[in-house]
């Protein structure tokens, strides 16, 4: 431990403003006087509990909404009752415009409260066991699990116990609320398949076996852009409560407090090694911890949509709440109906539906038949049934984008253009209103970030396009495949994808295994390419669209790409192929190629210059690298 204890000293010589902050005020005091600035109203809070210590109790000043308040509400692996569905309900049609949102770690989010009403809000949530504690700033936030947790035939630890024992180690404790360097989230699940984005925690805990027993294999720092490591280290059941135990006291003892956006455990865990890190926990927890087992998150990741069938033969019935904006009203009338038509429990999802359990085959119809389920029914659409989005810039002051409207808008219009059948086709798209990455875009198949950029002398609003995110084995963050694309312009790029997607999927391949089997296969430069290019002339071009061939599959450079994509681009241009063999490295015997504008006068002389560019038989001719095409683009007017 003597580099970890080296490197802690050496990053905790100069602390940042935060840090400060904590050593001059308590969040207890914040606490303690919640009551009276809610007598005295908004102007008697000091700027240290608005803007930091009241968020150690969940509670966050919306300046976009003035002197008006979000308050996150823990929900512990996303269960609710009947009861607490209810009050939250009840709680957000009186005091918060009705208004809800559902986020992507099982909680919700009220909005518009006045400072006057907070503790009586917060009374009522805790009359029925639910809590707003801790869940902002630097503390152990909400724990998601599986949603089917314990009902789902994959699941195989019922993980709900384990849970709670966690969370009953530092929720409401003095000792650790607001005492972490930075935020931490905790995940675990016991099911085959990763419905709760279970890499993406700073603590992994997800189902294994080894030699026969199931349990837990650890993953640490995961984060926004990064998937959680292997820590080597296998758990049973039991042992999962004292294992973070004993990781939260290193983390609170040799976390780093200089840089803000550098003290997550992943930056621990890069600065001295995964190795140092477990060593530390085994020290704080006074005994050794088995390596680690087989991972077994085989399954399709991501939630089940419609209805699901459960252990004891009744159902889950999923309930599609696009980018997670609900209301009060509507979550009494789903609370009503979780009790009415199955057990009287809902589960939240980290894609903001969410499912009621527990009905009985004879009653699924009557439970579609709801008013609740024809406003947030099963949308037969798989571009609404798995899309997240963050708050934005209506809710959020560090959102670019609005991004709850621009994710509905690009997923009604490939509902409308692009239709297909959620049985037999999946798309995840994440959508964060900013880099910060609350929407977890890096995990969608497609992901979105929005940015600003300056494009003829003017600022616009536009995205970062990912993709490649997956769910499945140990996860995958998504590679930037696109920069700065205009928010208006979103759906044309995407739709380029889809409709790869459906020309070359397989039956039942959702878009993570078609990202596997296909877009792995060639650079994300050739794809890149190919999606610009189709945008520049699908208006005017339309012939020349380019396409995914088996050619262009598991080439070694971008060279023999662009020489491939050159060659079909050819052959669309003028009809026939420009060599016999479409192989650059079969071309050199054969004559050149006459210029496609002999035979197709239509197209711009200056695209029939980079076509053959793209296929020169003379290597010191042709392109090397896509980027070099595309400057040669931007000087033709489509």
């Amino acid at each position: 431990m003597e580099k970890l204890l080296k490197v802690s000293q050496e990053r905790n010589k100069r602390i940042n403003k935060i840090e400060k902050l904590k050593q001059e005020h308590t969040p207890q005091e914040a606490w303690e006087k919640l009551e009276y600035y809610a007598q005295h109203g908004f102007s008697s809070i000091p700027e240290h509990d608005l803007t930091y210590f009241f968020k150690c109790f969940g509670i966050f000043y919306r300046p976009a909404t003035p002197e008006r308040f979000m308050i996150r509400v823990r929900i512990p692996g996303g269960k609710l009752t009947y009861e607490q569905a209810k009050k939250v309900g009840e709680v957000a049609k009186a005091y918060g415009n009705d208004y809800i949102d559902l986020t992507t770690r099982m909680q919700v989010e009220l909005r518009y409260l006045r400072i006057e009403d907070i503790p009586t809000v917060l009374k009522e949530l805790e009359s029925v066991g639910i809590t707003t504690f801790q869940t902002g700033v630097d503390n152990f936030r909400n724990i998601v699990q599986d949603p089917l947790d314990g009902v789902a035939f994959d699941n195989v630890i019922e993980t709900w116990d384990i849970l709670l024992k966690i969370q009953e180690i530092f929720l409401k404790k003095e000792e650790w609320i607001c005492k972490l360097p930075r935020k931490f989230n905790i995940g675990i699940s016991g099911s085959y398949a990763n419905r709760c984005n279970i890499y993406g925690h700073d603590a992994c805990f997800v189902l294994a076996e080894k030699d026969g027993d199931f349990g837990f294999n650890v993953y640490l720092g995961g984060k926004v852009g990064a998937v959680a490591k292997p820590a080597n280290v296998f758990l049973h059941p039991e042992e999962v409560p004292a294992f973070f135990e004993a990781t939260a006291k290193m983390f609170k003892k040799y976390g780093f407090k200089d840089s803000r956006n550098k003290n997550r455990l992943k930056y621990m865990i890069d600065a001295v090694g995964m190795e140092e890190i477990i060593d530390a926990i085994k020290h704080e927890a006074g005994r050794d911890f088995e390596e680690a087992g087989r991972t077994l998150t085989d399954l399709e990741g991501g939630e089940k949509v419609g209805r699901v069938r459960l252990k004891d033969g009744t159902y889950a019935m999923h309930m599609v709440v696009p980018s997670g904006i609900f209301s009060g009203s509507a979550m009494i009338e789903a609370a009503e109906a979780a009790k009415e038509f199955g057990n009287g429990q809902i589960r939240l999802t980290v894609s903001q539906n969410l499912y009621i359990l527990g009905v009985p085959e004879e009653n699924i119809e009557k439970l579609l038949s709801q008013p609740i389920y024809q406003k947030y029914k099963n949308i037969n659409s798989p571009y609404f049934n798995d899309v997240i989005a963050c708050a934005g810039t209506d809710h959020c002051p560090f959102g670019v984008i609005p991004n709850k409207p621009d994710a509905i808008r690009v997923a009604e219009y490939l509902t409308e253009n692009y239709p297909l059948d959620p049985s037999d086709a999946k798309v995840r798209m994440y959508w964060s209103a900013c880099q910060k990455g609350c929407g977890i875009h890096g995990n969608g198949d497609i992901g979105f970030v929005g940015v600003k950029f300056k494009k003829d002398g003017e600022t616009v609003l536009g995205t970062d396009i990912y993709y490649g995110g997956t769910l499945t084995g140990e996860g995958e963050e998504g590679h930037l495949l696109l920069s700065k694309v205009p928010l208006d312009k979103v759906e044309r790029y995407v739709e380029e994808l889809i409709k790869e997607y459906i020309r070359l999927k397989k039956p039942r391949e959702n878009f993570e295994k078609f990202y596997k089997r296909v877009l792995s296969k060639l650079s994300k430069q050739a794809l890149a390419f190919l999606i610009t290019f189709n945008n520049l002339i699908k208006d005017k071009y339309p012939r020349l669209r380019l396409e995914i061939a088996d050619n262009l599959l598991n080439l070694p450079n971008e060279e023999e790409e662009i020489f491939i994509l050159g060659y079909q681009l050819y052959k669309k241009a003028t009809g026939k192929s420009p060599y016999t063999r479409p192989n650059i490295l079969e071309i050199y015997d054969e004559p050149d190629p006459e210029k496609p504008s002999k035979l197709n006068p239509d197209i711009p002389k200056e695209l029939d210059n980079i076509i053959l560019k793209m296929i020169n038989k003379r290597p010191e001719k042709r392109y090397k690298v896509f980027s070099e095409i595309l400057i040669d683009l931007q000087n033709i007017k489509f």
